[in-house]
């Protein structure tokens, strides 16, 4: 398991170079949460499996033009964003597209692991923090999902999305303060 992101560089510089045991790490380290993260855009799992194998297969034939990769996790995201958004496209042509931007593609079910849940009020805490964020318009449970499930910089963000910096910012401030607004309004109605 890699710990730093030195360790992170070095990987994917052997990756790069051919080491077949770093790749193998790659996938192993990132497959699992590339794959919550192509359920969101794309609900038919086998779908995303087959995204999964094509995005790492090209990776491999790939490999020694990718060593300008700043980061790895957000590479990999993006590359899976992409080919499930093409799919998408391939699918439903361009009316996909005013979709997308409209937000509507994307699909969030903001879970908290329940092993990590023990007591029924954690559980209803969690419960009402799941409605909240589903509550958002998919653009701002995207962001949420990025920002802090996948933690991407905003500049990283902007890119996968298609904003500007700025425009990032701006939709992360005002997911936060409704977010703050409707958890104020949740913890009434917990300790009441």
């Amino acid at each position: 398991m890699i710990s730093t992101k030195t360790d992170e560089g070095l990987l994917w510089q052997l990756f790069c170079d051919g080491d077949e045991s770093a790749f193998e790490e790659i996938m192993s380290q990132y497959y699992r949460p590339l794959f919550r993260y192509g359920s969101r855009i794309w609900p038919d799992e086998n779908v995303v499996r087959d995204c999964l194998q094509e995005v790492f297969a090209d990776l491999w034939v790939r490999r020694s033009g990718l060593k300008g990769v700043q980061s790895v996790n957000f590479y990999l995201i993006k590359a899976v964003r992409n080919h499930l958004l093409f799919e998408k496209r391939k699918l439903r042509s361009n009316a996909f597209l005013d979709e997308w931007r409209e937000g509507d593609a994307f699909i969030s079910e903001f879970t908290i692991e329940t092993e990590l849940i023990r007591e029924e009020e954690a559980r209803f805490r969690s419960a009402k923090l799941e409605s909240i964020l589903n509550a958002l318009p998919a653009r701002q449970r995207e962001v949420i999902h990025l920002k802090f499930f996948e933690d991407l910089s905003p500049d990283q963000i902007a890119e996968m999305m298609g904003l500007n910096r700025q425009s990032v910012y701006n939709l992360l401030h005002e997911t936060l303060r409704k977010l703050r607004g409707l958890w104020i309004f949740i913890l009434v109605l917990i300790f009441n």
